[in-house]
């Protein structure tokens, strides 16, 4: 359990690191000081560069980890909200419209559910490839 529980905040740390290095790659501007500076950078730096490099570390994860490819997918992006649910406490006022940030995040986790579920189903079949030998 406790293992596990360090593998989803891995995958975390992950996914924050996975936007930062499409940051460098794509080399998007500085987002500009403020309220939203956090979630502004994450929503920017997210592109299908990013998306991509989220369902290739959604496959890595199910063909290795053997988690839940919903919550490594969800844990993959878990930087969203709690990036917004930061910013919503110190910054009063902002991130009002939370719920449908949660649903624009959901949609953000799609690749690395499906690249997780895609790693899974390599996984199985390479497993039952090497039993059936």
């Amino acid at each position: 359990m406790g293992t596990k529980i360090l593998k989803y905040g891995m995958l975390t740390i992950i996914g924050f690191l996975i936007i930062i290095i499409g940051s460098r790659i794509q080399q998007t501007g500085s987002t500009k000081t403020g309220e939203y500076y956090y979630s502004s950078f994450l929503n920017n730096n997210y592109t299908v560069f990013t998306g991509s490099l989220f369902c290739v570390a959604g496959i890595l994860t199910g063909y290795f980890f053997k988690l839940n490819p919903w919550l490594a997918g969800l844990a993959l992006i878990l930087i969203f909200p709690l990036v917004s649910f930061y910013e919503a406490t110190v910054y009063r006022g902002s991130h009002n419209l939370i719920p449908f940030e949660l649903v624009m995040y959901f949609l953000y986790s799609l690749p690395a559910i499906v690249g997780a579920y895609l790693g899974k189903i390599i996984a199985n079949r390479v497993a039952i490839a090497k039993h059936g030998q």
